[in-house]
């Protein structure tokens, strides 16, 4: 079935007002807003609330002292010859000094005496006017509560005292307006404040959210910048949140696709390389066959041989293209003894060589049997290529601890204890300098084989990508006492500590 590709659309140009920071600052400037509002609403019930508490107290006060000064006052005036309740509603009246909102009436209900205490004059008082002043004298005589609140919000209290010669009624009244010219100034304050702070918050938010936002706009940046040219950029990364690791898990997803992209053009690379020169070989004997039976054969034969050839390149190019993948490693524990002396058995199949197996590691370990068990018969493999019969080949494998030196100037993968396999032969050795190009790709070191016969220059590279699967290292270097060694290492794993 072909795959079938989907082209991305363009994105759409980006609006300012669908811009996530602005969303983001519009978000944040109304949820501040309902909570400045709420907060505006509760000092403004708390202000009429302070207000309403000390109106009450005021007008209580007045009403107490009026009582006080009765009961105190009377004997005075007593021994004065003047104790009627008149006079004493009379004296009292003239020692108080009302505020521009309050207001007290005195009454007698007998005599109908009426006496009015107030800063303003009737005809010019902005707080208690003609009718407000009819409304509550009214009160004062007539009404048997003993307080209340008016039609237009005046708070009033009445007391009635009983004097020798008559009963007599003090009303003690409070206009709002005072106050509520007082809490309106306050609230507009409080406004003026909230709306100063609703823009301070507007700003903040904005700068905050254009730094929130800043590593989204790096992984658009960066995402804008790669192309198939250049794959190598990441996202800038710095700090430790939410977008940080959305930054890094980009920067993931970007390694992943640019061990994906080149691998796949390695493969292609190399196959298209490789398989160039065994396809004109083919097609040139093809293009000659000869009519004659015995020549034809021979040229099949051929023909046969570079299709196996080309079967090998393939198989090994697709081995290479799947080492990058998670599953390319199926690790077990593993007895190192037990799979030394196996890869020696089936190294005896190989060719008739004197195999001189060496298991001094004995321990298990947490690998991938079968990688390794290849990787060394490569080793195997390329000894019997370069040496004669009756030859003797070396297979070993050995535990080095931390620090420790591994032989004939090799390196360790890192600091750990290392497991250390090697195959040695005596032959010719490595050209000096080659030790490291052999495990490129396609590419041979030691000139032609003793059998004359090239190999596809892929069997090294293989040998070191297991290598590096498991976190370890391939090298050779040749022996002081003649013949190459090749080695394989990797970081020892117990099972134990193997997740």
């Amino acid at each position: 079935m072909p795959y079938r590709i989907e082209r991305s659309k363009a994105p759409h140009s980006r609006r300012w007002w669908s811009s996530a920071r602005l969303r983001i600052v519009l978000g944040i400037s109304l949820t501040t807003l309902i909570v400045f509002a709420v907060v505006a609403l509760i000092v403004f019930q708390l202000l009429r609330l302070t207000e309403q508490r000390e109106t009450n107290q005021l007008i209580e006060r007045k009403v107490e002292d009026f009582i006080s000064y009765v009961e105190s006052g009377a004997g005075e005036l007593a021994s004065s010859g003047s104790a009627s309740t008149t006079a004493i509603m009379r004296a009292f009246l003239s020692q108080q000094y009302p505020q521009d909102d309050q207001i007290m009436i005195a009454t007698s209900q007998d005599s109908g005496t009426q006496m009015t205490m107030a800063k303003n004059a009737a005809e010019s008082d902005p707080y208690f006017d003609l009718e407000e002043r009819a409304a509550l004298l009214n009160l004062a005589l007539n009404s048997p509560d003993s307080s209340g609140v008016t039609a237009s919000e005046i708070r009033w209290a009445k007391v009635t005292v009983t004097g020798k010669d008559e009963d007599a009624n003090l009303l003690v009244a409070v206009s709002p307006h005072s106050a509520e010219n007082d809490i309106q100034r306050v609230m507009e304050l409080v406004l003026y404040a909230l709306a100063v702070g609703l823009v301070v918050t507007a700003l903040l938010s904005w700068v905050l959210a254009g730094w929130v936002i800043s590593p989204v706009r790096r992984v658009r940046h960066a995402a804008q910048r790669i192309s198939a040219e250049d794959l190598s950029r990441r996202v800038p990364v710095s700090g430790a949140d939410e977008f940080v690791e959305l930054a890094l898990t980009v920067n993931a997803m970007l390694d992943r696709v640019e061990i994906a992209y080149y691998t796949q053009r390695e493969f292609l690379n190399d196959a298209g390389h490789e398989l160039r020169t065994p396809l004109t070989v083919v097609q040139g004997y093809l293009d000659i066959l000869p009519e004659e039976p015995e020549e034809r054969k021979e040229t099949l034969l051929l023909v046969q041989d570079e299709l196996s050839r080309m079967t090998r390149i393939v198989e090994d190019l697709l081995l290479l293209a799947r080492s990058r993948r998670p599953d390319f490693l199926r690790r077990l524990a593993t007895e190192l003894e037990e799979l030394i002396l196996e890869v020696e058995m089936k190294a005896e199949v190989v060719a008739d060589r004197i195999w001189d197996v060496r298991p001094e590691a004995q321990c298990t370990a947490w690998l991938d049997r079968q990688r390794i068990t290849q990787a060394l018969l490569q080793f195997a493999s390329n000894a019997v290529r370069y040496t004669e019969p009756d030859s003797r080949i070396e297979i070993g494998c050995r535990i080095y601890a931390e620090g420790q030196p591994l032989p004939l100037g090799l390196t360790a993968p890192d600091d750990g204890p290392q497991i250390h396999f090697w195959v040695r032969d005596h032959g010719n050795g490595i050209p000096e300098g080659q030790e490291e190009l052999i495990f490129q790709r396609f590419a041979t070191a030691r000139g032609q084989l003793r059998d004359r016969r090239a190999g596809t220059g892929l069997g090294l590279a293989i040998v070191s990508t297991i290598a590096a699967a498991h976190g370890g290292t391939a090298g050779a270097a040749n022996a002081p006492d003649g013949g190459a060694y090749f080695a394989l290492t990797i970081p020892l794993v117990r099972p134990a500590s193997a997740q």
